[in-house]
């Protein structure tokens, strides 16, 4: 029997009063699908820190669907992250992010701060010894940027795996033999935890182009034939967008994937049409099913 085909949703804190009603109405929209999560991401400096423990708390207070914050070790002491996670727990947050972190400026070369943890490793050990918390970290089917090599990425990811990590989300990415093949390379790890393949439904291919590069996500040469001559047509290039992910997941269906989890970019549209997409296609092969053993009649 199949497992139930399962969502979680990343939205990050907004700028301003209007951004932030937006988002929120995203945030409602996407309840109808029942998530298992949603997360917040983490900002640099304390008023985007502030910004990030709002929405985290305000989703709390608000939603029925269990949040998890972001916490990266960038600029940050072991105090100052212990703090906001105790009281994230103390507020029954009790869902994680841990990440490095990315360096503010380009070029730049990650240093921990003197008095912080040294990664995402360190932290996720300090982390559960602190409380039982529920604790996601990030994985690079296509290497960290950072990383000299993938063997070295892998072993970095062995090391939170090992510190307590609950489970692994994704980077995002394109083609699902990529995927495929660093679930192979984690199994060969010994990793057995939870893995969530990271999708990120393109609402602007130029946006999406420029971050994949910037990340280390590589684009497929017909994913940017599909958009050539798209550029002045926003609605045709999520309706490209909309397509491309869900085949993405049918594909990773197929190969016994159940989870996923949307890069949201704080819009609901592209998401929401994905997941109703998959949801309707998987009632549709369950009928066909029925239909194929007899049980039912059409």
């Amino acid at each position: 029997m199949k497992e139930e085909l399962k969502f979680s949703f990343e939205f990050f804190p907004s700028k301003n009063a209007e951004d932030e009603v937006a988002a929120w109405k995203s945030l409602k929209k996407l309840e109808s699908f029942d998530p298992q999560f949603y997360s917040v991401t983490f900002g640099a400096g304390g008023g985007e820190r502030i910004k990030t423990d709002s929405f985290v708390k305000k989703i709390k207070k608000e939603s029925n669907v269990p949040v998890a914050g972001h916490l990266t070790c960038v600029d940050m002491s072991k105090d100052e992250i212990n703090d906001i996670a105790v009281n994230w727990f103390e507020k029954g947050i009790k869902r994680i992010v841990a990440l490095r972190g990315d360096v503010r400026k380009p070029g730049e070369q990650y240093k921990p701060h003197p008095d912080g943890y040294k990664n995402a490793a360190d932290m996720t050990a300090g982390l559960k010894k602190l409380a039982n918390f529920d604790i996601s970290v990030a994985g690079y089917p296509e290497i960290h940027p950072d990383s000299k090599n993938k063997e070295l990425d892998l072993d970095n990811l062995k090391r939170k795996v090992d510190a307590g990590a609950d489970r692994i989300i994704t980077q995002f990415f394109f083609d699902e033999n990529i995927f495929l093949k660093f679930r192979d390379d984690i199994a060969k790890q010994g990793i057995k935890i939870q893995l969530l393949p990271g999708i990120m439904p393109i609402q602007n291919y130029k946006r999406v182009k420029n971050f994949s590069n910037k990340c280390g996500t590589s684009v497929p040469a017909w994913i940017e034939k599909e958009f050539e001559g798209s550029e002045d047509n926003p609605d045709v290039q999520k309706m490209i967008g909309s397509s491309i992910a869900t085949d993405l997941v049918k594909k990773l269906q197929k190969e016994g994937v159940n989870e996923f989890h949307f890069y949201t970019l704080n819009k609901y549209e592209l998401s929401y049409a994905v997941c109703s997409r998959l949801k309707s296609y998987k009632n549709f092969l369950k009928i066909k099913k029925e239909k194929e053993k007899g049980e039912i009649r059409i």
